[in-house]
C-alpha cells in the first residue's frame, strides 16, 4: 500500500465519522436521557415511597428529551 492510498484510507475513515457523528449523538442522548432520569426518579421514589410514579415520569422525561434533541439534530442537518 501506498503512502497516498493510506492517506485517502484515513481521510475516508474520518469522512465516514463525520457522517456518522450526528446519529450516534442522538442515539447517546437517547440511552442517556432514559437512564439519567429514570434513575432520578427511582431516587425519588425510593425517598417518597411512591414507586413507580417518579421512575416512570423520569423515563418519560429522558424519552422527551432525546426526541427533542433528535427533532434538532435533524433540522440542523437538513441546513
Amino acid at each position: 500500500m501506498s503512502k497516498r492510498s493510506g492517506y485517502q484510507h484515513r481521510q475516508e475513515i474520518q469522512s465516514a465519522y463525520q457522517k456518522a457523528g450526528p446519529y450516534l449523538t442522538i442515539a447517546y442522548v437517547f440511552i442517556g436521557g432514559i437512564l439519567f432520569f429514570g434513575f432520578v426518579g427511582y431516587y425519588i421514589d425510593q425517598k417518597s415511597h411512591l414507586e413507580p410514579l417518579f421512575l416512570i415520569l423520569g423515563v418519560f422525561l429522558g424519552l422527551g428529551l432525546g426526541f427533542y434533541h433528535m427533532i434538532k439534530t435533524i433540522q440542523n442537518m437538513e441546513r
